[in-house]
């Protein structure tokens, strides 16, 4: 065991360089599947009899504690601990994401029904409310770390995966004269993957340095801690899929068009649209986690850490068990999206798009999407569309990036030129997919 272990023990011990995907594609009138993730009413009445998508993935992800130079991290041999720009507070913050979405299709049975199908595998990793400073200095090299103490809190960590199966509907609800509404649902089968999660109550970690033998410097903790995984960790069981377990899953949406360029005709003619939808309304019943909390009052040295042969070890060798639970309940990341498009003329878009968690972050085993808002410029023709994202990111600010869509791939990040241009960048995302596109007889 390594340093780090003490790291995870308290507080989950690093943060990954957010929930949302694919930043700017989405937002393209010719994205199909992909868009239909956010609001299942994008389906009926588009630029496709039918999309089919072979293959995508997104990975995102952010922190509010390192900001790094990816360039060098690319070279290689980069140190976070030394290098990095750190901002030590008392509650930082990180997310992971990652998005797979399988063979999937969507058709136009009439002009104003459709349907989709999708298969989708999904990761979301959340921290918050982590002391920086404890997380720095228990990082360090006992050889170059000095007696501390501080206040670790309520530290709060959760990861869920998942594997589900959608079936998508959409119809048009009203067509009159300028105005044009449409409405979407999605209902989701859920298979259940790994669930896990670390919580903390009143936390405080104070370190003893040894001076003449750094290996006995001792680390003095007090508060409670509860730790959970869905497979059986008290026996050394490495993590799997829970098979046994499942959940059903639901998003609704609806799009408002405001159709000045075209009367009576179909393809999204339209000069303005608004969108809102709510998805990820549904949980997962894990039946096999098992939950445990700690008394943490008490002391270990530097030996028992690296002596340890994983975390759970540490703290049933360490600490004293005071309750154990088998079987709980992981909602979904339920947000809510609001999406506004202005067809400036027939090529070039003005958008912005938000998206919200309806999830406390801070709630025990609560998994949840991290606030954003994105501004999108596009060009957007039938075989091809340009988008500049520009978004601000709840946990690592403000991003820049940049994408296409060339016939049947796309390719995009969302951080592009932030990661190009910054030093000290704290947010990372990266998207492409395959598709096979049956364009509507219009362009």
């Amino acid at each position: 065991m390594k340093k780090t272990l003490l790291l995870l023990c308290f507080f989950g011990s690093f943060f990954y360089a957010r929930s949302q995907s694919y930043f700017g594609f989405r937002d393209d009138n010719y994205a199909g599947i992909q868009s239909a993730l956010f609001n299942p009413s994008v389906i009926v009445d588009s630029k496709y009899r039918a999309d089919i998508t072979l293959f995508s993935a997104s990975g995102t992800g952010q922190n509010d504690l390192y900001g790094v130079n990816f360039g060098s991290i690319l070279d290689g041999g980069y140190d976070l601990d030394t290098e990095a720009k750190k901002n030590f507070k008392s509650n930082n913050r990180g997310n992971l994401n990652v998005d797979i979405l399988g063979p999937s299709f969507m058709l136009n049975i009439t002009p104003v029904h459709s349907v989709a199908l999708f298969s989708r595998v999904r990761s979301v990793t959340n921290l918050v409310d982590v002391n920086g400073q404890l997380v720095d200095e228990v990082n360090k090299d006992t050889d170059f770390t000095n007696s501390f103490l501080i206040q670790g809190g309520n530290p709060n960590g959760v990861t869920n995966s998942w594997a589900e199966i959608g079936a998508s509907y959409a119809t048009v609800l009203l067509d009159r004269d300028d105005h044009f509404v449409k409405g979407g649902i999605t209902v989701k089968y859920l298979m259940a993957g790994v669930n896990g999660y670390v919580h903390g109550n009143n936390i405080s970690v104070a370190f003893n340095r040894n001076n003449v033998n750094p290996e006995f410097s001792e680390y003095y903790s007090t508060g409670t801690l509860s730790t959970a995984a869905s497979y059986d960790y008290d026996n050394g069981e490495d993590p799997k899929f829970d098979a046994g377990s499942a959940g059903v899953g639901v998003d609704l949406g609806f799009t408002y068009e405001y159709r000045t360029n075209c009367h009576s005709c179909m393809g999204n003619r339209y000069k303005f649209k608004a969108a809102a939808s709510i998805t990820d309304i549904g949980s997962l019943n894990y039946k096999n986690v098992i939950e445990n909390t700690y008394d943490l009052n008490g002391r270990v040295t530097q030996d028992d850490i690296k002596s340890a042969d994983n975390i759970f070890e540490f703290f049933n060798s360490n600490y004293t068990k005071i309750s154990s639970r088998k079987g709980v309940k992981a909602n979904l990341p339920t947000a809510l999206h609001t999406n506004f498009d202005w067809n400036i003329n027939q090529r070039f878009y003005l958008n912005l798009s938000a998206d919200l968690s309806l999830v406390d972050s801070k709630k025990v085993n609560g998994t949840s999407i991290a606030n954003s808002v994105t501004f999108t410029p596009r060009y957007e023709t039938r075989q091809f569309s340009f988008y500049l994202p520009v978004t601000y990111m709840e946990y690592s600010g403000t991003q820049i990036g940049a994408g296409f869509r060339a016939g049947p791939i796309f390719i995009g990040s969302g951080t592009l030129f932030t990661n190009l241009l910054s030093n000290t960048s704290k947010g990372c995302n990266i998207y492409a997919g395959l598709k096979l596109p049956l364009y509507q007889n219009y362009n």
